[in-house]
């Protein structure tokens, strides 16, 4: 795990795209992408690869907001609001217009598309924020989504705010290359947990990056480290 201190999260603009184009000009390209305080990165970075490139690209949510599609919740509907232009990649929405009204059903649906892209895609590349609970895409601590019995790539499941649809521990387990985003003085605590200690997954979920080949962590908070 690489840890760098960057005064602004556009500087991560750079690096991500980078490693996004070089995974592209290999072959078929996974870009699992956040909502949440990550959205304009995101939306930055997809607008600096070229059209061409992108036609090797699949893109999918980390997590969704369960609901009715484009509903002001799901962060699919924020992307687009933030200008996400996907030029030629193909989009994996967690939701679709015509859906049940049972999350079961769409999270089963979710789940076999994404176990197929992780099993047959030559890169998968996630970006990540942290929440101020330690929680990484939609597994908050102490949630269903942190129970390892499940080896589901998605789940889904009700949590006090909204009821989420995640990719799980195992999904994150095969990604090639992981970049969290942390920034803000509030991050501070949790992420001072996740470079400086070895905490159990339910307690702080971000830890899984730790598991991941190639991880990089960017904040405004530690300086630069290496695990």
């Amino acid at each position: 795990m690489h840890v760098y201190k960057v005064g602004v999260p556009e500087i991560v603009i750079s690096p991500l795209t980078s490693k996004i184009k070089g995974a592209l000009n290999l072959g078929p390209t996974l870009w699992l992408i956040p909502g949440g305080s990550n959205i304009a990165l995101a939306a930055t970075v997809m607008n600096r690869l070229s059209v061409d490139l992108t036609q090797n690209l699949t893109i999918a949510l980390t997590d969704e907001r369960f609901g009715p599609y484009n509903h002001p919740d799901s962060n699919w509907a924020q992307l687009r609001l933030a200008g996400f232009d996907p030029k030629q990649a193909r989009i994996i929405e967690t939701l679709r217009e015509g859906d049940p009204s049972d999350m079961a059903a769409v999270t089963k649906r979710y789940n076999a598309e994404i176990d197929e892209l992780l099993d047959n895609t030559m890169t998968a590349i996630g970006l990540f924020g942290m929440g101020l609970d330690g929680h990484i895409a939609g597994i908050l601590p102490g949630s269903p989504a942190t129970n390892e019995q499940n080896y589901e790539t998605v789940i889904g499941y009700p949590s006090t705010s909204f009821n989420r649809i995640t990719v799980t521990f195992q999904a994150i387990r095969r990604l090639r290359t992981v970049f969290l985003v942390a920034m803000g003085a509030d991050k501070l605590f949790q992420l001072e947990r996740l470079i400086n200690q070895d905490l159990p997954l339910d307690i702080q979920p971000a830890q899984i990056i730790k598991q991941v080949d190639e991880a990089y962590v960017y904040n405004d908070q530690i300086g630069e480290k290496e695990q």
